[in-house]
């Protein structure tokens, strides 16, 4: 499952727990949830300093894309509303 399908069920699901997103009637609210995962995904394209910095460190210490990438994201998600 690639990751705009992954974010689109995340947000799905954080709607409606009880949705099911495998229901054939649901195929146009999984469309829409689709465009809002990657609109947000695109929103976010252009990281902060904050972002930067925490990738940077991680791929200097442990030369992991993906641990970078953990990193990054780890940031995002504790920034403040």
């Amino acid at each position: 499952m690639g990751t705009i399908e992954r974010a689109a069920r995340a947000m799905y699901e954080s709607v409606q727990p009880e949705w099911d997103w495998d229901d054939p009637d649901a195929e146009l609210l999984r469309r829409m949830y689709r465009d809002n995962a990657r609109a947000a995904i695109g929103a976010i394209r252009e990281p902060t300093d904050a972002v930067v910095s925490a990738g940077y460190n991680e791929l200097v210490r442990y030369n992991s894309a993906a641990d970078a990438w953990r990193a990054m994201i780890d940031v995002i998600l504790g920034e403040q509303d």
